[in-house]
């Protein structure tokens, strides 16, 4: 597993924020609890949003070793010579990614760095009971301790995910009824309507640490 790694400086009104990719448990189109495979525009895409937004760490979350052996390939060619010279951007935003194979080790090393266990909210594109606003969220009385965002793949997170979970998310709301987002969509919407900076966006608020 590749080794933590934070190379952002947080803003002193910075919400300290991680989010997590999971691969399993998640649902097919069946409802059936599978394991989804990674894929190159995720690990890239949401790396580089993570950074520009300035969450503290990305986790992709997915028990197969042949899924970390995968990425482990894709991220050593971007952290060689070759792979920083062609493109040193690409390879920063990497930096920012843990592989892990269960949620409980992503949660492990989030309170390992920070001293104290994350508050983790996950996100549907489905209507839940009691889900939080974005500006709900930026409300929480954190108490210091960090935020996990999760995000799931496939059909989307399975139910034991979300009731695990200290709060769900209510889902991003488009224009004509059609709700069916990329995942690497969502995390750009939901990552801006968070920053600290959006003052002017749908439910944008500041976040405070």
């Amino acid at each position: 597993m590749k080794g933590y790694c934070c190379k952002t400086s947080p803003r002193e009104d910075q919400i300290n924020l991680y989010i997590g990719l999971v691969h399993y448990p998640v649902y097919n189109k069946q409802q059936q609890i599978i394991t989804t495979s990674i894929t190159n525009m995720d690990v890239h895409d949401i790396s580089r949003t993570a950074l520009t937004f300035g969450a503290k760490g990305y986790f992709i979350i997915n028990p197969l070793s042949s899924q970390f052996e995968l990425y482990d390939k894709l991220n050593k060619f971007w952290q060689s010579q070759i792979g920083q010279s062609y493109q040193p951007d690409r390879a920063a935003a990497l930096e920012l990614i843990t592989f892990c194979y269960s949620l409980k080790e992503a949660y492990e090393a989030i309170e390992k760095q920070e001293q104290s266990s994350p508050v983790v909210i996950t996100t549907t594109a489905r209507m839940r009971d009691n889900q939080l606003t974005f500006d709900a969220v930026c409300r929480l009385n954190l108490e210091k301790r960090p935020l996990f965002l999760l995000f799931g793949t496939g059909y989307g997170l399975a139910e034991e995910v979300h009731t695990e979970a200290d709060y769900a998310l209510a889902p991003i709301v488009g224009q004509n009824g059609y709700n069916h987002l990329s995942v690497r969509s969502a995390v750009a919407i939901i990552l801006d309507r968070l920053s600290p900076i959006n003052k002017g966006g749908k439910d944008g608020c500041i976040a405070s640490s």
